[in-house]
């Protein structure tokens, strides 16, 4: 037998054996992609690269068939069982090697010892690695690249194995009595796909490092002291996965005068490139790019500078393409874009309680400060048409898709924490809406239920839903407790306030299975009843 034979017939046996219980891939179709497969590769090639080959090759054809995305993850699933079991069907071997892999992981300083005072063999027949089959190829991919843990660069975690591990990392501090049940349960919602906890969660769960939160919402001050140590918390913070949200409103605008040394300010754009830097320097525990996102209101003097951060035209000094950046909008701005008025721009130093203040009292405080300008009484202020401002920060927005528009008076007023300070910018992804301070940096901790494992076609799983919200709320409180936190502030707040989002992803999944159009009442009908539930039941197990 020739070797390429034996290569071809190695190619083959893979792909029949993802193709199994795939009815719509008929046997020519397999004859078609093995002849592909063999085109792509060569004689002598290595079993990691067939297994490769045949998973890209399967993934290339999901266009003309979605079932060609199982055959590309059962093919993708086949190559790692065998790296890291060495078979890649032996469910024993796949529950052997989790024990063994928590124990070198441990060993390794990279599991939290304290994994091994759970009773292994039993987390080990918990697993069910026939629920490997609902993870798609991207998912697969994904997963291997950045979420499953190494040792010595060697894979140690298969899907069930992640997600048991997770689960165990989340329950540590639950009464000793309970924990082990805990940890099923945890298990069951996550292997099921029914609730996944946010990516810095997944990635340090059970880790000897376990920052488990998602993002990290800073306020600075106008002090030179505060901006740099706020840089020192931002590298923190980015090192440990925390994207970060910054309000950068507080500072003085150029031209403004500093007292103690006699000398006009530059304004925020120079500590805003600074502030970009840090963020394309940190490599976000290893696995992704820094990121953050700086905000800022529109009657701040140099809000028109803000607006070109992201330009590719310019003063390169003056640009900052490595971070992102908001308009923190209040009412007041957009009615007299509506109403066709002027617009006044102030240096915060001399408007210091505009940043703190929203709704009715924001709109007196700043109708005061126009009069003190019109009288004279304040040493910097320009007035523009607010039209006009409009229309440059949607000119922006168009070119390099930023500032994104938020909305103050809307976050605040909605606020369910306004009783412990004001929100004065949302977070680097723009989804959470915290109070911030100069002494607490909030801290988002998420998590995401999948409103597709929660329907049939006759509609929402109403008992099933409610169970699986009952322990992601469960777990997002236990991140709280359990969390690394890299700076003193961040613990304080998130000890103090204790916030938890929960989301909810798949929703198209969820009216296609109940033959629902996207664009119709019922679709809307669904999502109301959908979040009230979701609500309901969030509010009712977080008290």
């Amino acid at each position: 037998m020739s070797h390429s034979t034996t290569t071809s017939e190695g190619i083959r046996s893979i792909v029949e054996r993802a193709q199994t219980g795939v009815e719509s891939v008929t046997d020519d179709a397999v004859d078609e992609l093995v002849r592909e497969v063999e085109r792509e590769l060569y004689d002598g090639a290595t079993r990691d690269e067939k297994y490769d080959t045949v998973a890209k090759a399967a993934s290339a054809r999901i266009e003309r068939d979605p079932a060609y995305d199982d055959i590309a993850a059962d093919a993708f699933q086949q190559g790692y069982r065998r790296n890291v079991v060495g078979s890649h069907n032996d469910e024993r071997a796949y529950r052997e090697t989790f024990v063994e892999n928590v124990r070198r992981g441990v060993d390794a300083d990279l599991l939290d010892k304290r994994l091994l005072s759970y009773d292994l063999d039993g987390l080990a027949n918990a697993l069910r690695p026939g629920r490997d089959d609902l993870l798609s190829y991207m998912a697969m991919e994904t997963l291997s690249q950045r979420y499953f843990l190494r040792v010595d660069d060697a894979p140690i975690e298969l899907p069930q194995a992640f997600w048991m591990r997770v689960a165990m990392g989340l329950a540590l501090q639950e009464e000793v009595s309970e924990r082990q049940e805990r940890v099923t349960e945890f298990y069951e919602v996550m292997s099921r796909l029914r609730f996944v906890p946010s990516t810095p969660t997944l990635f340090h769960a059970g880790t000897t490092q376990p920052q488990l939160s998602s993002c990290y919402v800073t306020t600075i001050a106008d002090d030179l002291d505060h901006i740099f140590e706020r840089y020192g918390d931002h590298a923190r913070l980015s090192k440990w996965s925390g994207g970060i949200g910054t309000d950068w409103t507080n500072l003085r605008a150029s031209g403004s005068l500093i007292e103690s040394t006699g000398v006009e300010s530059s304004g925020i754009v120079p500590f805003l490139k600074i502030s970009n830097d840090v963020t394309a320097a940190i490599n976000r525990s290893g696995k992704r790019r820094g990121a953050a996102c700086a905000y800022l209101e529109p009657w701040h003097l140099d809000f028109p500078a803000f607006l070109d951060l992201r330009r590719n035209t310019g003063d390169e000094r003056r640009r900052t393409h490595d971070m992102n950046t908001a308009a923190w909008v209040p009412d007041l701005f957009v009615k007299r874009v509506r109403e066709g008025e002027t617009w006044t721009l102030f240096s915060p130093d001399e408007v210091p309680d505009l940043h703190g203040s929203y709704g009715a009292e924001f709109e007196e405080r700043y109708e005061d400060y126009e009069r003190e300008a019109e009288r004279g009484e304040l040493r910097q202020y320009e007035q523009v048409e607010a039209s006009e401002l409009w229309r440059t920060m949607l000119t922006r927005l168009f070119e390099t898709g930023h500032p994104w528009i938020t909305f103050k008076d809307a976050c605040n007023v909605r606020s369910p924490q306004d009783h412990a300070g004001v929100v004065r910018s949302s977070n680097l992804c723009t989804e959470i809406t915290l109070n911030t301070s100069t002494d607490e940096t909030a801290v988002c901790n998420l998590g995401s239920v999948n409103l597709a494992r929660h329907v049939t076609e006759d509609g929402l799983r109403h008992e099933r839903l409610a169970d699986t919200v009952e322990t992601a709320m469960r777990m997002l409180d236990n991140v709280v407790d359990l969390n690394f936190y890299p700076t003193e502030d961040s613990e304080r707040s998130n000890m103090r306030h204790r916030p938890v989002g929960l989301g909810v992803m798949g929703f198209h999944d969820a009216l296609l299975e109940q033959g629902i159009p996207m664009q119709s009442e019922r679709a809307i009908e669904f999502a109301g009843e959908t979040q009230e539930f979701v609500s309901y039941h969030t509010i009712l197990n977080s008290s």
